[in-house]
């Protein structure tokens, strides 16, 4: 199971890339078509954006299960191994815990805005059940990575990231 979560998670990963280079294709066209045709797009802003949120809530289990999120370690780094193990375990499971929750809330919103019928205020008016969608999967998915990496670091500790997040910007 946990191994399936993990491949979950990397196809994800993967379809998050190809969605960011999608965005950077769309965007390029867009440039060409206002500078070089004078025939700018009405659709490029809005696709790119919901591209981008579909990236980012498909790409956001992958980070997790690397532990590669944002991490403040200034204290924790000073602890000892075991109490670093013990608390990047809490850690995880109370980001599950919000994740969960969220995506329970997030859940009924989409189911609200289906109902409702709700759309985007824009030109392309695309239902804002395609944007929640992506939020709301993206959460489960964190959800499930959390609660893997948990189980699997009493097997291998080292799926808790140990070492020293990288300081590069």
């Amino acid at each position: 199971m946990l191994h399936l979560i993990n491949r979950m998670t990397q196809v994800a990963a993967w379809v998050a890339a190809a969605l960011f280079a999608m965005i950077g294709f769309i965007v390029f066209y867009e440039v060409a078509m206002r500078h070089a045709f004078l025939a700018p797009t009405s659709w490029v802003e809005e696709t790119a954006r919901v591209l981008q949120i579909y990236g980012v809530f498909l790409a956001a289990a992958w980070l997790v299960g690397r532990r590669e999120h944002i991490r403040i370690t200034v204290l924790t780094a000073h602890l000892p191994p075991g109490v670093q193990t013990w608390l990047s375990r809490v850690v995880l499971l109370v980001i599950g815990a919000v994740a969960g929750i969220s995506a329970w809330y997030g859940l009924g919103l989409m189911q609200f805005s289906i109902d409702i019928g709700q759309t985007t205020d824009t030109t392309l008016e695309l239902p804002m059940w395609l944007l929640q969608g992506p939020v709301v999967a993206g959460l489960v998915l964190i959800v499930l990575q959390a609660l893997a990496t948990v189980i699997g670091s009493f097997r291998s500790p080292a799926l808790l990231g140990g070492e020293q997040p990288r300081s590069e910007v």
